[in-house]
């Protein structure tokens, strides 16, 4: 074995091929400083290259179609008093009565704690009348058919009206764009941070309604006959009468208002005003009056016939806040009526004008008279 006749290295020394070889005691500490300088910067090195891409990943380059904008407006609660629409189109698949017609409605917003409503509509001409034009047509009895009217009002309490942090969806557009291009492209969007107000409601209001039914399909269903007082039937093929019904609404509803202006960079300056509600309701009739069919001079009690007094539906409402916009609404449900022809749904497309209802405005006197 071969051994080494040299002792081992003393501080300050080292052995090389053999030989001993010293240096200054305080050189020893000037090599372990550098080392850990050493060490450190390659950790700061090698961290760094490892933090470097994570930054890059959560701030995304800008792209060329990003947008930029400025904020103009952002105050859901500076909104109009009133609005007035007028609904040139209004159709309803009613069970009862299909019928297409037009119709108004008002809308008046109280101190942010109630909101009234006023709708009423009817059928165009009898042509678009269809239960009251078919009795015309077929109808073996003598009464005269009425069409086809509607009449609603209610107010709602705001339980809660607050407002959050949100969204806002902008359609962003610019006048350089040609007619075709705009026509033949869906329209550019942007989302941005925006307030949301949002009121949770209670309704409450009434109703009333009266149309021209088919009675002879609804007794063949029912399985029932009509009865004279001398207790004489009547067949049910092509029969048809008047019903008419009213009663109350109870309900709740939850509306969101959005009234944000931008002025987005090279685009025309973009708005988000909608007011939209959606609501659900209960419906009850306490009069629901089915009238007396008289063929030949004879009266037939109708009184056989099983009416509903009880229904639902549920709806949406928009509109915006503007002096002059469009607006729209729906419902689906069942209205109480003859038993088993109470569903329907409805549609109604429109404009409203609005107003803040302020017409005072502040004064002062430029020139004040002379003592």
């Amino acid at each position: 074995m071969f051994r080494s006749n040299l002792s081992p290295a003393r501080v300050g020394e080292v052995v090389t091929f053999g030989k001993r070889m010293q240096f200054p005691h305080s050189f020893c500490p000037a090599m372990k400083l550098n080392l850990y300088t050493k060490v450190v910067l390659l950790g700061m090195v090698v961290g760094s290259a490892f933090c470097q891409p994570a930054a890059a990943q959560s701030t995304p380059a800008a792209s060329k179609s990003d947008i930029e904008y400025d904020a103009v407006y952002d105050d859901p609660y500076d909104v109009n008093k009133m609005w007035l629409h007028f609904f040139p189109l209004s159709a309803e698949g009613f069970a009862t009565n299909f019928n297409v017609g037009f119709g108004g409605q008002a809308n008046y917003y109280l101190k942010n704690k109630f909101d009234f409503r006023l709708s009423a509509r009817k059928t165009y001409t009898k042509s678009t009348d269809f239960s009251r034009i078919n009795g015309e047509r077929r109808a073996v009895n003598d009464n005269r058919m009425e069409g086809f009217r509607y009449l609603e009002g209610g107010a709602t309490y705001h339980i809660k009206d607050a407002s959050t942090a949100g969204e806002a969806k902008i359609v962003v557009y610019t006048k350089r764009y040609s007619d075709n291009k705009w026509a033949s492209t869906v329209p550019e969007f942007i989302r941005i941070p925006a307030k949301v107000r949002k009121i949770t409601g209670v309704r409450l209001g009434g109703y009333y309604w009266g149309s021209a039914a088919n009675l002879g399909s609804v007794l063949e269903k029912q399985q029932v006959q009509l009865v004279s007082a001398a207790n004489d039937t009547l067949s049910p093929l092509g029969l048809y009468g008047n019903i008419q019904s009213g009663g109350i609404y109870l309900g709740g509803s939850l509306a969101t208002f959005r009234n944000v202006v931008i002025k987005p960079k090279k685009y025309d300056v973009a708005v988000n005003d909608i007011l939209f509600t959606g609501y659900a309701d209960i419906l009850y009739a306490p009069y629901v009056q089915l009238q007396t069919v008289r063929v030949d001079g004879v009266d037939y009690a109708t009184d056989k016939i099983k009416l509903r007094n009880l229904g639902f539906r549920a709806g949406i409402e928009g509109m915006f806040n503007r002096d002059f916009s469009w607006s729209y609404g729906g419902e689906i449900g069942y209205r109480p009526s003859l038993q088993g022809r109470g569903f329907y749904a409805s549609f109604k497309v429109g404009f409203a004008f609005a107003s803040k209802m302020q017409q005072q405005r502040q004064s002062y006197q430029t020139n004040p008279p002379a003592e």
